[in-house]
């Protein structure tokens, strides 16, 4: 087919090689890239052996076609182009390990973001991989958009994406690649304490963004905690387990937390009445809600007071044994709590417990604290629970109705069907109303 040179008048030699190219004149095509690469240096020399050998591969010349792609690697070996002809040729010649080695090449020396064609360069390396170790590369992660992989993984548990960790180092790569997969450090279940260097790689993992901790009493020494909560700026809730008991570890940490929104010591970790407060007034400006499990109470002493906690709107305090946790100024500390539970503290010696202050309080449990009297409630409750107070008989005459209770507990009290009929007629929400073993409503 004779070249069309009406056509190319004005043309370079590099824009007649493409012209004769697109028309499938392959001969004419490379007399023309043959002229330009004669006439060319630096960029558009690479440009004129690419196309040449681009043409050689089409007319089936593939030993001078590699020749064209190593003096574009000798040219400019920072750049993709020379590494992606070199290994389709080789491809198109069947030395597919051979080539899968030069595109390995080419992504050690072209630097990410300078060219390109280091993506294509990339998926190249990927494609060519798969087809050649297809057992070791049918990884189901790898086939996925990243945002679907990583919706997958959050549906593990901490200790599952432990391990998926070690599964593979494009598994390792991806579960890294998020720190959103690793806000939650939970220890609960290792059975070794936590060494420094997993902790540190732990938080890096999470770029230092732990918005949750769950922490097994013993898993990991005071300084790691303390590390833990100074460097986890973000931290908002944190449990504690486990059978040991919890002390000067604990608020020496708590008085690094910036954030603190939650604090959940467990029924198995005992906590001395005293560290309990100091705990509490290190976190007292953001804390909202606290449980502790297991408060021992030993000695009395008039310098331990509660903090002034503005924000808490829940707090549940225990002990396992009856040590009369004494109330003190806790009811003034607690201006906006919604959810108060106080079980054996020692409520015995008052006279009169008046909460009609605490004009948010929804939810109220004061179980087996000596009770003697009904206390004084504000109109804001819907559940009450007042079981296990073997001395509450009476009712004081000027309780405000409760309009909105819908729960009401008193097992094992000694109040009279009286007594619990004339709380009944002032709640007319009340849905549970359990009396001694039977339940009214």
């Amino acid at each position: 087919m004779p070249p069309a040179y009406d056509e190319e008048e004005g043309m370079g030699p590099l824009e007649k090689g493409r012209h004769r190219y697109q028309k499938k004149n392959y001969q004419g095509a490379l007399v023309a890239f043959t002229e330009a690469i004669k006439l060319s240096n630096d960029h558009l020399l690479l440009t004129a052996l690419d196309h040449r050998a681009a043409t050689f591969e089409k007319l089936d010349l593939l030993q001078s076609a590699l020749r064209d792609a190593k003096e574009m690697l000798e040219l400019k070996p920072e750049l993709s182009k020379g590494y992606l002809r070199c290994g389709k040729v080789l491809q198109l010649k069947g030395e597919h390990k051979l080539a899968l080695k030069i595109y390995e090449r080419g992504l050690g020396k072209v630097k990410v973001g300078t060219d390109k064609d280091r993506v294509t360069l990339q998926s190249m390396f990927n494609k060519l991989q798969k087809s050649q170790a297809p057992r070791k590369t049918l990884d189901p992660l790898s086939y996925l958009p990243f945002e679907l992989a990583e919706m997958i993984v959050k549906e593990l548990s901490i200790q599952e994406r432990m391990v998926c960790l070690s599964v593979s180092k494009s598994w390792k790569r991806l579960l890294e690649s998020s720190h959103k997969l690793w806000t939650t450090l939970d220890t609960t279940c290792t059975r070794k304490e936590l060494s420094q260097k997993a902790l540190r790689a732990y938080l890096k993992r999470s770029n230092y963004t732990i918005c949750e901790a769950r922490i097994r009493n013993g898993s990991m020494e005071s300084a790691k905690f303390q590390y833990l909560i100074r460097t986890c700026t973000k931290l908002k809730r944190l449990e504690i387990s486990g059978g040991d008991p919890v002390g000067e570890s604990l608020t020496s940490a708590l008085s690094l937390a910036k954030a603190l929104q939650y604090l959940k010591v467990s029924w198995e970790c005992m906590i001395s009445f005293p560290s309990a407060l100091e705990s509490l007034r290190h976190i007292q400006a953001t804390i909202v809600e606290v449980t502790f499990g297991d408060i021992r109470y030993h000695i009395s002493s008039n310098s331990w007071t509660w903090p002034k906690l503005e924000s808490l709107q829940t707090l549940r305090m225990d002990s396992r044994h009856r040590h009369g946790i004494p109330l003190k100024n806790l009811i003034g500390s607690i201006p906006k709590i919604k959810t108060l539970s106080l079980k054996r503290f020692d409520l015995d010696g008052v006279v009169a417990l008046d909460l009609r202050e605490l004009q948010g309080l929804e939810d109220l449990e004061l179980i087996d604290c000596g009770l003697r009297k009904l206390p004084f409630l504000p109109s804001t409750l819907k559940r009450l629970v007042l079981r296990d107070n073997l001395r509450l008989f009476d009712r004081q005459e000027d309780t405000a109705p409760l309009s909105l209770l819908e729960t009401f507990s008193c097992d094992s009290t000694g109040l009279t069907d009286e007594t619990v009929v004339a709380v009944i007629k002032k709640c007319p929400q009340s849905q549970t109303l359990a009396h001694g073993k039977s339940t009214c409503g």
